[in-house]
């Protein structure tokens, strides 16, 4: 079945190279960091709150989107806009979520229809979805956030996970969930396998971040190559959101387990045209929000933007961040989307 496992296209071990000798892990602080500023950090966000929430930074919840169904929810931007992911807490339940476009503050979503997984596509006007057409049968379909499915699609495994989009392809995770699993990027229209790793990490349109046994290493997709780094600390692997232009990897080397309950984040920024590392001010910290009531993202201007407590922004070079006056809304929710 299309989809249901690739081969081939990984390039072979990277050549020796120089890279950044990792840092000596400081104590971590207590809490976020940062400073608050006169005007505030002018941030939106909308939160997957069960009732989405459109949070801005100073001013708290500036609205509650109505029409969403009180289910768990997930959050993904494409491209300047944002689609939910509505899914069943219950374990047991094995049926698709339904995929919902965000259509604004005060109107109902529109639904996308139900799908095992979804991604942004390079557009940033449409997205990917695993579709599932019969008990052991599922599609590849490209949809526009009009609702409109662009294309007849094609076979594929419901155990694939679709990720992002690029220039040269669509990433995936092949039997997501797995022991075995392992990521490609593929030619969303034929199924053809450009590129294949046991775990790539993040994706732009020139590079791939992935994973290796100990250490990490950049793709060039220009022209075949792999740089090899040294990750900045020690670790398991990371969570990596790329920048809009595709310029930084912003990567948090967390530690759900830091000395017992406690949490710690660490985000390091990588470029890949250097391959040069810069930590983020007040990194690492201890916080209570890996798993809820957390998330980073970036914003329109290039700002990286974290949900932590407040919601904070802090443009790569300055020396601390910025901190937003209201506090976030608790609970079992996790990830954000900035808007526009």
């Amino acid at each position: 079945m299309l989809l249901s496992g690739c081969t081939g296209g990984d390039p072979g071990p990277p050549p020796p190279s120089a890279t950044t000798t990792p840092s000596t892990a400081p104590t971590p602080l207590e809490g976020l960091t940062g400073v608050q500023t006169t005007g505030g950090i002018g941030v939106t966000a909308l939160l997957p709150t069960t009732g989405p929430t459109l949070f801005d930074a100073d001013r708290g919840p500036a609205a509650t989107p109505p029409g969403y169904p009180g289910l768990g929810l997930a959050v993904l931007r494409v491209g300047t806009h944002a689609v939910f992911t509505a899914y069943s807490r219950d374990p047991e339940n094995e049926e698709p979520a339904e995929i919902l476009a965000y259509t604004g503050p005060s109107s109902p979503p529109r639904s996308l229809g139900r799908g095992w997984s979804v991604a942004p596509a390079a557009d940033g006007e449409s997205v990917w979805l695993i579709r599932q057409d019969a008990p052991d049968s599922c599609r590849l379909q490209h949809v526009s956030l009009a609702g409109a499915e662009l294309g007849r699609g094609q076979s594929a495994s419901c155990h694939t996970s679709v990720r992002a989009e690029i220039r040269q392809g669509l990433l995936i995770t092949i039997n997501a969930g797995a022991a075995e699993s392992t990521d490609a990027l593929i030619d969303p229209e034929t199924g053809r396998t450009v590129r294949q790793h046991p775990r790539i990490l993040g994706a732009t349109d020139d590079w791939l971040l992935l994973d290796g046994f100990t250490d990490l290493s950049l793709l060039d997709l220009r022209d075949g190559s792999r740089k090899p780094l040294t990750r900045p600390v020690t670790g398991g692997p990371p969570a990596v959101v790329p920048s809009r232009d595709g310029g930084i990897f912003a990567v948090d080397f967390f530690n759900p387990s830091y000395r017992g309950p406690q949490q710690t984040r660490d985000i390091w920024l990588l470029r890949p045209d250097t391959q040069t590392w810069e930590h983020a001010p007040g990194m690492p910290f201890i916080t209570e929000h890996l798993k809820s009531a957390g998330g980073f993202d970036w914003s329109d201007v290039g700002d990286l933007v974290l949900a932590d407590g407040v919601l904070a922004g802090w443009h790569p070079g300055e020396p601390a961040w910025r901190l937003g006056k209201a506090a976030v809304p608790t609970g079992q929710w996790n990830g954000i989307a900035v808007l526009p």
